[in-house]
């Protein structure tokens, strides 16, 4: 559910908006009810960048197919195998 603050609210509780944006990532603020502005959890904007930078990196989306097309076909390794495999030279 999306948190929607008009600007006066959001300005008398910017000393707790924090807290708030633990439950809910991201409030928008009104200004004459209107979306006029977002704030956003840090953690979560990291988190929304970084998907996006894999997301614009061919390389990366590549490797990920390939790993989910892997997935699809059962073709798995246990972690308990690959920590049995001796270091690559």
């Amino acid at each position: 559910m999306r948190e929607t603050l008009d600007i006066s609210e959001a300005r008398k509780r910017f000393n707790t908006i924090d807290r708030d944006l633990k439950e809910r990532p991201v409030i928008y603020i009104t200004r004459h009810n209107r979306e006029a502005f977002a704030i956003i959890d840090i953690d979560y904007l990291e988190s929304v960048m970084e998907t996006m930078e894999v997301l614009g990196d061919p390389e990366a989306m590549q490797m990920l197919n390939e790993s989910l097309r892997d997935i699809e076909r059962g073709e798995l390794i246990d972690q308990e195998d690959v920590d049995k495999e001796p270091p690559s030279q």
